[in-house]
């Protein structure tokens, strides 16, 4: 994440975690993490994972690349935002 986003009320440490989950999920979907135009909205997704008290940067990846694999599943690969409920444990997805 090559953006100051997360630098607005997150601790260095913090920071650092959200930075790895994205670049990790960027990784995995094979997504440029700063060129990419669906790069803000893995983001977004470890981002409120994070703030529900996930810590592991390797889970908030994996968590965020399930979401993007169901939002795929859905027919809506290109879905800017959340919808209601897309965060939900069972909207999660199977592992990877």
């Amino acid at each position: 994440m090559r953006f100051s986003t997360f630098d607005i009320g997150y601790s260095q440490q913090d920071s650092r975690t959200l930075e790895w989950a994205h670049c990790r999920a960027c990784f995995l979907l094979g997504r440029d993490p700063s060129l990419d135009p669906l790069a803000e909205r893995v983001a977004l997704s470890i981002i409120i994972f994070f703030e529900r008290g996930e810590r592991d940067f390797g889970r908030l990846a994996c968590m965020a690349v399930k979401r993007e694999y169901n939002l795929m599943k859905l027919g809506r690969p290109n879905e800017p935002h959340f919808a209601p409920g897309s965060l939900q444990s069972d909207s999660i997805g199977p592992d990877i």
